[in-house]
């Protein structure tokens, strides 16, 4: 899994914190963090969310690709639907987390699972045809009220943070999350720099208990405020370790890995954790697209929230990160990640720039801006 993924195998992970209710944040018992009522009393209800991210998302699988790249786009949405479908039949929603750092790709993801929640629980959901003819006449612009009353009001997810974040990224995450109803447990990471610390992050450690592993990693959080306290690390696997600890009932975990990141070549779609990591299903729905795949489907007009507005002649497009405008391509912590040397270029006065991350298609040059 990537750091710019949802969860990569080789990326540091957090420790303890979690935003407030006005946006600071305070130090984490590994527990869940849903919006505060003041945060969230001009929301959309999760359900309506769904429901329009479910028809926008229908609307760019229906329309009539322009290009190539959209048509393989449209592919692996469809594709990515499939997984997730599986895994709402395999799993009870409740034993479902989703790892979320703001990043392009398991922003990607997000988007796809919200679109899909809106058809597993709606079609479940569903009402007689007496009922639906009421429910319709008396909410023709909300879904019903037999739907909203089984519909999850939160999404579980885990922010596995680098001890170092960008503050841009760390408000995409605040203001995201909020947005899209993420029931986020925030858990720092400090990964260190022992020789060991590669393998802690990969999968490829020597096995140990996964419960001994869980109760390790666990009291390593309790007894530690500080990351940096004493040298402690706290790996990218520990985080998981506490965090699966605080929400017994998850079993899977979907994770925004794509076959071009640090370890994701040989992973499929449903993937158990292997070694010493902590054992869950890693759910990798959006493991084979490309990068100009996932930058085709987070600028798509057709998935552009209704209230966008157009930006120096820009097509309206989802809100992603702003980092990724000023040529960043993968986003760690401040002190691996640089702007991309392949989008550097001068402008008529002289002045060095960068391209948007958007420009960028070849898959082998995405992490180049990465120590």
């Amino acid at each position: 899994m990537s750091s710019d993924a949802s969860a990569a195998a080789a990326s540091p992970m957090t420790n303890g914190s979690v935003p407030s209710g006005t946006g600071s944040h305070r130090e984490a018992d590994a527990s869940n963090n849903p919006a505060t009522a003041s945060s969230t009393q001009h929301l959309q209800s999760l359900a309506d969310v769904c429901a329009d991210l479910n028809q926008r998302v229908t609307s760019f699988l229906t329309a009539s690709p322009e290009s190539e790249v959209v048509k393989r786009t449209q592919e692996q949405t469809r594709i990515s639907i499939k997984v997730i479908e599986k895994a709402l039949e395999d799993y009870d929603f409740n034993a479902l987390s989703l790892s979320y750092n703001g990043g392009k790709d398991c922003l990607v993801l997000l988007i796809l699972y919200l679109s899909t929640l809106h058809t597993h629980f709606t079609s479940q959901s569903a009402p007689t045809s007496h009922d639906a003819t009421a429910s319709v006449s008396s909410h023709p612009l909300s879904t019903t009220d037999t739907t909203i009353s089984k519909f999850p009001t939160s999404i579980p997810s885990i922010y596995a943070k680098p001890p170092d974040p960008f503050p841009a990224v760390t408000s995409f995450v605040d203001s995201s999350s909020t947005q899209y109803h993420l029931s986020l447990t925030h858990i720092q990471t400090n990964p260190g720099t022992k020789p060991t610390t590669a393998k802690a992050n990969s999968h490829s450690s020597p096995p140990t208990s996964p419960e001994k592993q869980r109760t390790q990693a666990f009291e390593t959080e309790t007894t530690q405020k500080d990351p940096s306290e004493a040298g402690r690390t706290i790996t990218f696997r520990d985080a998981f370790a506490i965090y699966l600890h605080s929400h017994p009932s998850v079993r899977a975990i979907f994770v925004g890995t794509r076959r071009t990141d640090p370890h994701g070549s040989s992973l499929t779609h449903f993937d158990r954790t292997d070694g010493n990591w902590p054992d869950f299903m890693r759910i990798h729905p959006v493991i084979d697209w490309h990068l100009s795949e996932i930058w085709c489907f987070l600028r798509s007009p057709h998935l552009a929230p209704p209230n966008a507005e157009n930006e120096d002649g820009e097509e309206k497009h989802l809100d992603y990160c702003t980092m990724y405008d000023e040529g960043y391509t993968s986003l760690g912590g401040v002190n691996d990640t640089l702007r991309n040397p392949h989008l550097k270029y001068t402008d008529e006065t002289g002045q060095e720039r960068y391209k948007p991350a958007y420009t960028l298609t070849e898959d082998d040059e995405e992490r180049l801006g990465r120590e």
